[in-house]
């Protein structure tokens, strides 16, 4: 299970896979797992901390704080997803010993809950959370999940020029609108892959909405992995006079990076397409 530390100063921090960057093992004088639902307010839904130990000011590290409500928000959203397309509600979820990350939220080694109509592995959090709330104003009567295929599915690519950009005379114009594009990627079913080329910068749009999932938390962190990459190669190169800005969208289907060289716009979009492509990423 996920783990929490709490420091000399009466801060809790998370540990593992979330562990905060602010402090190093050796300053913990307690250890304990990071059972969420049992420190949420059962009322008010705000976290809390252990009532022992630490003293009467002991409280999450700000940083720490961020990635929950960021974990939190993955779930809510998951949930909110889900529930438009399958019928079932008040689900009796099993414990399980299988503890994997939580497919859901992101929660490290937290997937104790097992429901075979949903076919979902997910952390208690999420299982309590699945069965009180959010809802939707008219969910569905049966089952519209699309199954999600085995093999590698090709996104739609789409380059453009905008501004004084010019496309190269050896590089053939498109066939179809950007629009068009998109909408073929929809009917499809297929991920969209796009690169702006604006002059000196570009920007790379990955999106998977058409294929009717979402990015894994997985796929998310490996995605942004690979954009932090960018933002450190370009602070380090005093050619580059703008910011590199990135986005993922609260569906956790859109991505967006901005202002890249446009050689290295195009391999992002590489990387990405690859990373969109296969449906282990996805869910």
């Amino acid at each position: 299970m996920a783990e929490m530390g709490l420091t000399p100063t009466d801060r809790w921090h998370l540990l593992g896979k979330h562990g905060c960057h602010y402090v190093d093992s050796a300053d913990f004088v307690e250890i304990r797992e990071f059972d969420e639902l049992e420190l949420t307010h059962p009322e008010w839904g705000t976290l809390g901390v252990p009532s022992d130990p630490g003293g009467p000011d002991a409280r999450w590290c700000r940083h720490c704080e961020d990635t929950i409500d960021e974990l939190r928000s993955r779930r809510y959203n998951t949930i909110g997803e889900l529930k438009t397309v399958v019928p079932y509600r008040d689900i009796s979820w099993e414990t399980v010993d299988a503890a994997g990350d939580c497919p859901w939220c992101g929660k490290a080694d937290s997937a104790t809950r097992y429901d075979e109509t949903l076919d979902e592995s997910v952390c208690p959090a999420c299982a309590w959370k699945y069965n009180h709330g959010p809802d939707v104003e008219n969910p569905p009567e049966t089952d519209q999940r699309r199954k999600k295929p085995t093999d590698v599915v090709d996104p739609v690519r789409y380059t453009y020029y905008t501004g004084n950009a010019v496309r190269p005379s050896e590089e053939s114009a498109p066939a179809e609108s950007r629009e068009q594009a998109r909408q073929r990627a929809v009917d499809e079913q297929r991920p969209y892959v796009e690169v702006k080329i604006k002059g000196k910068y570009a920007d790379v749009v990955c999106d998977i909405a058409g294929t009717g999932r979402r990015f894994t938390p997985a796929a998310i962190e490996e995605i942004e992995s690979l954009q932090a990459d960018q933002k450190d190669k370009t602070d380090a190169d005093p050619e580059h006079k703008s910011y590199v800005m990135t986005d993922i969208g609260p569906r956790g289907t859109h991505v967006q990076t901005t202002t890249l060289f446009p050689e290295d716009a195009r391999s992002h979009a590489d990387t990405l397409a690859a990373i969109a492509a296969d449906p282990s990423n996805w869910q």
